[in-house]
């Protein structure tokens, strides 16, 4: 072959291969392999996993298989109260001794203060410890031949469950029990039980990662802890979930529905209901998030809900008030600024990306020409439509309906700096206007805390809004952001919902919001609300606080600015049941509101003494948390001490396609590199 032909093949592989590349990066390797039939013994490298896999460690490499996983949930809710009981039970159907771990999500706001190990007849409680102890702990017992379980906090709404010395055969199932508040908002009562983690996109460099690590991705400088947060993800994995509610609403519901699942209600009696999901089509599979859904006879949402409890000297109060809509929330006309940034990375590949774009025309559609607005395309980069605001005037409309309607999703999900050039692109014209940031993402990234840092650093007067797109969207990022930004969240997670829910939205970024909203008691009531302050209220929302007291007042004054001027109210408190679990709840929102000021710290010994506070609220709550972890140990030495102990880890099933990395397009690019230097060696030889 002559050089000139040689170079000429080089360029066609080339170019084949970025066409290649091209496809599978848009495609985001959104197809799922069937799972490896590989024995147990075989070795492969942890970056080689295929979805669907169980990896496991053994002599420190990593390599995978199967392992099943049955989960059900049990939910009692009493009036605005949610207990839950999730079970897991893991079945080794190898012939080694295991260990099993599961990485898993649960609602963003859930107190997790419960951990049962069940082992044949048996059960031993877990207890609370500093993470590092419990880590200590659960190690020193796998390595006697305990069995023993671990529950770890990853983020707020990711965890970990560890089991020990799981015998060939046997099946071990670990119940954890948490606490939440029941979510309100337009006269309905909601609960939402994610039941998935999707891929993660990691971004930055890769650094040392333990070898016996659980996820598929390493970790990187950007996030440390990339490892424990992104588990194998599959279509294809069995992972049956069942889930029976208990639904106390303390009032006649005119409706409950499931938002995505098929559900059977009975009536337990004329304030009761039972609810368990429809298996009449076969198992149901933890593949996308549940939501509950119900409301009241008339849509009257009560205006007033007080719950107290006494632990020991302590007091514990939480309130729920709903202001008058007519009063507080009165339609203005001041007009707006609205900066949209939609995600159009390869995990919002498919109806995801349907959702975003048809919410965003309507958006667009919704706005004045009093108004002004921009869009923001982001995958691996980002791309505005406009280069500052323009005016809602029809042309520029039509511009934006067509640059939403030709979004395509493809590669990373990188937000951070469209983020930052909506938040940094106001110009002179600006502060004539409500400013409003729009923010349309499934969130599946793992540098949530880089993102916080940089709205909190630069959000000034800016209000933020957060919709979380697809089947099992980050509320964590989603939530904290409109927290951050003063704004308000939602979810949509099927085509039909983006009509009502982005009305629903709407009407909240057209009308005032309450603010400086202040729980006022008698002087002698010494209050300690758990967020530190109460955060601004839109229209359909409901005033949440709870407070640890030093008694419980007979009376107290809730009062706000809204538009219309100071709105104000009185509340005397007669007596009320005692409630349990406020504590607990107290306990998880004071947590929450320490943790931002630990991530806003910057020098060692100031973050030192917030994690300080931080762990001993926990201890003293047994929650689980950043820094403490709930452990279980078997005292009865169980495994033989010839075995070893095979760590796999139990994949998550998925609905959603998954984020695009750059693995194939190094392969195909290092090929050509070996082809480059084929041809011009042989050429030296000529």
């Amino acid at each position: 072959m002559s050089y000139s032909k040689s170079i000429g093949a080089v360029v066609s592989i080339i170019i084949v291969s970025v066409l290649i590349y091209s496809n599978v990066a848009r495609s985001n390797i959104a197809f799922a392999k069937k799972p490896p039939q590989a024995s147990i013994s075989t070795i492969n490298p942890i970056n080689e996993v295929e979805s669907g896999s169980i990896i496991y460690t053994l002599n420190d490499r990593s390599s995978f298989t199967q392992m099943a996983l049955d989960t059900k949930v049990q939910m009692d809710i009493t009036g605005t109260i949610n207990r839950t009981k999730l079970s897991q039970t893991f079945v080794n159907p190898s012939n080694e001794w295991v260990e099993g771990v599961y990485v898993f999500p649960l609602p963003t706001n859930s107190a997790v203060d419960h951990l049962t190990m069940h082992i044949g007849k048996r059960t031993i409680e877990g207890q609370i410890k500093e993470r590092k102890e419990a880590k200590r702990i659960y190690t020193k017992a796998k390595q006697a031949g305990k069995k023993a379980s671990l529950i770890e906090q990853q983020r707020p709404n990711i965890f970990t469950t560890n089991v020990a010395n799981i015998a060939p055969g046997e099946s071990i199932t670990i119940s954890i029990e948490y606490q939440q508040i029941v979510s309100i908002d337009n006269d309905k009562f909601s609960i939402r039980f994610p039941m998935t983690i999707g891929k993660r996109y990691i971004p930055g460099t890769a650094i040392a990662t333990p070898a016996a690590s659980v996820g598929i991705s390493p970790n990187t400088h950007r996030v440390k802890d990339a490892s424990k947060i992104t588990p194998p993800i599959s279509q294809n994995v069995d992972r049956p979930i069942s889930i029976a509610i208990n639904l106390k609403a303390g009032f006649n519901t005119a409706s409950v529905n499931a938002s995505y699942h098929d559900i059977s209600v009975v009536d337990i009696d004329t304030l009761t209901k039972h609810i368990t999901l429809d298996n009449t089509k076969g198992d149901n599979q933890a593949d996308r998030d549940f939501e509950l859904v119900w409301q009241a006879n008339n849509s009257l949402t009560p205006e007033l809900a007080l719950f107290t409890q006494q632990q020991g000297d302590d007091h514990y109060l939480m309130l729920m008030a709903t202001p008058p809509a007519d009063k507080a929330f009165k339609q203005f006309n001041t007009p707006r600024e609205l900066i949209f940034i939609i995600d159009s990375s390869g995990s919002m590949m498919g109806a995801s990306m349907i959702q975003a774009s048809k919410a965003l025309v309507q958006a667009i559609n919704r706005l004045k020409p009093t108004d002004r607005f921009n869009i923001i395309d982001f995958d691996s980069g980002f791309d505005p439509l406009f280069d500052s605001a323009m005016p809602a005037i029809s042309m520029n409309k039509k511009h934006g309906i067509r640059f939403a309607n030709n979004l395509d999703a493809s590669g990373g999900t990188e937000p951070l700096e469209a983020i930052k050039f909506a938040l940094n692109s106001r110009d002179s014209h600006t502060d004539d206007y409500l400013r409003q940031i729009v923010f349309l993402t499934d969130g599946q990234v793992g540098n949530e805390d880089e993102i916080f840092r940089s709205v909190r650093q630069n959000i000034d007067d800016d209000r933020m809004f957060t919709i979380g797109i697809g089947s099992a969207p980050n509320s964590h990022l989603m939530t904290k952001l409109a927290k951050y930004g003063k704004g308000a969240y939602t979810f949509i997670g099927d085509i039909a919902e983006v009509k009502d829910k982005m009305t629903e939205l709407f009407d909240k970024l057209e009308s005032p919001a309450m603010t400086d909203i202040n729980i006022n008691f008698p002087m002698n009531i010494n209050a300690e609300q758990a967020l530190g302050s109460i955060s601004d209220l839109y229209k359909g929302e409901v005033i949440t606080a709870v407070y640890k007291l030093n008694a419980i007042p007979n009376k107290l004054s809730i009062s706000g600015n809204t538009a219309n001027g100071v709105f104000t109210k009185d509340i005397h408190i007669t007596a009320s049941n005692n409630t349990t679990g406020i504590d607990v709840l107290w306990a998880r929102r004071k947590i929450d509101q320490l943790m931002n000021q630990y991530r806003a710290q910057y020098r060692r010994v100031d973050r030192d003494r917030v994690q300080a506070d931080i762990t001993n609220i926990a201890l003293d709550h047994h929650l689980v948390s950043k820094f403490t972890s709930l452990v279980a140990v078997d005292i009865t030495p169980a495994k033989p001490g010839i075995q070893t102990n095979i760590t796999k880890t139990v994949a998550n099933k998925v609905k959603a396609a998954k984020t695009a990395t750059n693995s194939q397009l190094w392969m195909m690019f290092g090929l050509v590199i070996i082809l480059l230097s084929v041809v011009t060696r042989r050429r030296e030889q000529s």
